[in-house]
């Protein structure tokens, strides 16, 4: 008998070899018994254990005050529970310590009996479980700051970001994510990234990272589907009115994405990709994997200037979904969202990526060269007038985001450079020097694609790249000097030698077109005291007071109120004429309020800070800097002159 069974549990489903002569009649039944229930023990051995999952619900009962409730479901994993809400979000790096709106938690078994509750840090609470197989915590979050990194609830509409409403523990970050959204009756749609579930309104995530990585609208838009290549798009519209319009800014979209993906070579999505574009007020966006959240203002496609800054928002958010989503520094390869990760290299993941969005902006024809130009000078403008650049370097700036570029005070302009920016400018400078390097046969194009190759999820090392990685590779293209330029760029206060990489394309730059403007006019050149005012404010109030400047010299600060200069009175409508009148070199009396009180101090007018930079063609321009511009621009360019 023993060893009939002992035949039949080492049979196989598809035949079996035994000896009848083995068995008698009992044993034979066993055997063939064994052999019936067999497949089905088999099939219990090749089926993985049923993962845990986390169960979310929200829900929207006090919506109009701007809460979301949030009901978790959680097999008891130990006595004691850890809960766990994010500080900060991925793609913006400040602590912003999302569980300051989380209120009214309360934990319950499965028939719904209370749990004790206690709070451990700021953004953790302890669940005494004793023996229950399962959690349930229910919990409010006040939702009122509409931002592309928190999250915001309406009568009108919903935008959820998951690091400021979805709890996890230890364990259950790497679980399934299961979400159902029970919709206010006014509301009809919810867009987001995460697959379907079999329910309507139900979403599926393979882990907490991918529901954190999803934000969530809900409410009524206008969306706008396309394709281009085969893959599916959408542009999804909060806020569309007569003022916006739809059709044009999805084409516009359209012929961004199609540029950019012809730049990568690659498609790294896996289902539809959403642009959700908040229209309401103020600027932003923040990259996903298969998403964008984006803000725009009512009124931005009436101006075209303002119209070009929402795509270049889009071109640089869309070019995120390579460099920054899939690949990324090794630093941030895995996030703690407990606390700051500090990486020395935004320069290039933000950086680069500035320098890249308008390029290929215009490069999908959404913009003219002129346009281009116009926006590559405004980077070069704000860098140099901008006294913080001598204080900290492109690594540094990008050390330091969590204390300095996410924090700005009234003293950013003197103490900090943006890694935005500056990351922008050595981006320009390191593929002018690539291209003539290697005499127009490598760009900073062809590096991005061969670290994505390397770096990004399907390459050898999809952990991120180490710090050094990209300035190998520019040894290795560039040569060893070009390295040591970089290096120099990327850790001293040095400015990047952008008039010499001009110069090699055939253009010059123009650093104060209204004095030269003014003198050939014979008209006196504009005047000021190194001051900005607060557009906030109604009164003609001090914003920022650059270092080395006039005012700065003369013990102006930051909110002091102008007043009267030379005893006659002085208004935000009238500040302009006045600094006119001013004649750089002479001494001007100023009545300001600080604090309270009045005092006079005596300013030294000085040359005022341009308002802006242009960027011209050389009037000696030859035939090979032209051909070197339109390779480095990717269009054909007319010259009217040889």
């Amino acid at each position: 008998m023993k060893q009939c069974l002992q035949l039949a549990a080492a049979a196989e489903i598809k035949f079996v070899l035994f000896s009848l002569s083995q068995c008698n009649a009992h044993g034979l039944r066993a055997v063939v018994a064994s052999l019936v229930l067999l497949p089905f023990a088999l099939f219990a051995q090749q089926q993985p254990q049923q993962q845990p999952q986390a169960q979310h619900h929200i829900s929207f009962p006090d919506g109009r005050n701007q809460y979301v409730n949030v009901r978790l479901r959680l097999p008891a994993e130990s006595p004691q529970l850890q809960l766990i809400m994010p500080a900060w979000t991925p793609g913006s790096y400040l602590i912003r310590d999302f569980a300051a709106q989380l209120e009214r938690l309360r934990a319950t078994d499965a028939s719904g009996k209370p749990l004790p509750v206690s709070k451990t840090a700021k953004n953790r609470w302890q669940v005494s479980v004793g023996n229950e197989t399962e959690v349930i915590v229910d919990y409010a979050v006040w939702a009122g700051e509409l931002a592309v990194n928190t999250s915001w609830v309406s009568a009108e509409y919903a935008l959820l970001n998951g690091a400021g409403v979805f709890l996890y523990t230890e364990r259950s970050r790497n679980w399934p994510q299961r979400v159902s959204v029970e919709l206010p009756p006014q509301w009809q749609q919810v867009h987001t990234a995460l697959q379907t579930g079999l329910k309507p309104f139900e979403f599926i995530a393979s882990s907490y990272d991918e529901l954190v990585d999803s934000p969530m609208l809900l409410g009524n838009p206008v969306e706008h589907p396309f394709e281009v290549a085969g893959q599916k798009y959408s542009l999804v519209n909060q806020g569309e009115t007569s003022l916006w319009d739809g059709a044009e800014s999805a084409r516009d979209v359209a012929g961004i994405v199609e540029a950019i993906q012809s730049f990568w070579q690659v498609n790294p999505f896996d289902r539809p990709y959403l642009f959700l574009n908040i229209i309401a007020q103020g600027t932003g966006g923040l990259e996903h994997d298969h998403s964008t959240v984006l803000l725009a203002s009512r009124w931005q496609m009436r101006y075209r200037e303002d119209y070009v800054r929402w795509l270049a928002l889009v071109s640089h958010e869309f070019f995120h979904a390579w460099s920054v989503r899939r690949m990324r520094p090794a630093a941030l390869a895995d996030y703690d969202y407990e606390r700051e990760m500090y990486t020395r290299e935004l320069w290039l993941a933000e950086g680069l990526t500035s320098y890249f969005d308008n390029l290929l902006l215009l490069r999908s024809g959404r913009i003219s060269v002129d346009e281009f130009l116009m926006l590559l000078a405004a980077e070069f403008h704000k860098y140099e007038t901008t006294p913080g650049r001598q204080v900290r370097s492109a690594e540094q700036a990008s050390f330091d985001a969590w204390i300095k570029h996410y924090k700005p005070d009234a003293n950013n302009i003197n103490s900090d450079v943006s890694y935005y920016r500056k990351g922008s400018l050595i981006g320009f400078v390191l593929d002018q020097a690539l291209r003539e390097n290697t005499k127009g046969q490598t760009g900073l194009g062809e590096l991005m694609r061969e670290m994505y190759a390397t770096y990004g999820p399907q390459g050898p090392a999809p952990d991120g790249y180490p710090a050094g990685a990209f300035e190998q590779l520019v040894e290795q293209h560039g040569g060893a000097e070009l390295r040591q330029r970089l290096e120099q760029m990327l850790s001293s206060v040095d400015d990047p030698p952008i008039d010499a990489a001009l110069a090699w394309y055939g253009l010059q730059l123009d650093r104060n077109p209204s004095k030269t403007a003014a003198e050939a006019l014979g008209r006196p050149v504009p005047a000021d005291f190194g001051l900005t005012w607060d557009k906030q404010s109604p009164w003609l109030q001090v914003e920022t007071v650059a270092r080395g400047s006039s005012g700065a010299l003369a013990g102006i600060l930051p909110a002091d109120e102008l007043l009267a200069i030379n005893g006659t009175r002085v208004t935000r409508e009238t500040i302009a004429d006045r600094m006119l009148r001013l004649i750089p070199g002479e001494t001007a009396s100023l009545l300001l309020a600080r604090q309270g009180q009045v005092l006079t101090l005596q300013v030294q007018a000085q040359e005022a800070i341009p308002d802006k930079y242009l960027i011209n063609i050389r009037p000696d321009i030859k035939r090979r800097q032209k051909e070197r511009m339109s390779a480095w621009l990717g269009v054909n360019l007319r010259f009217v002159n040889n």
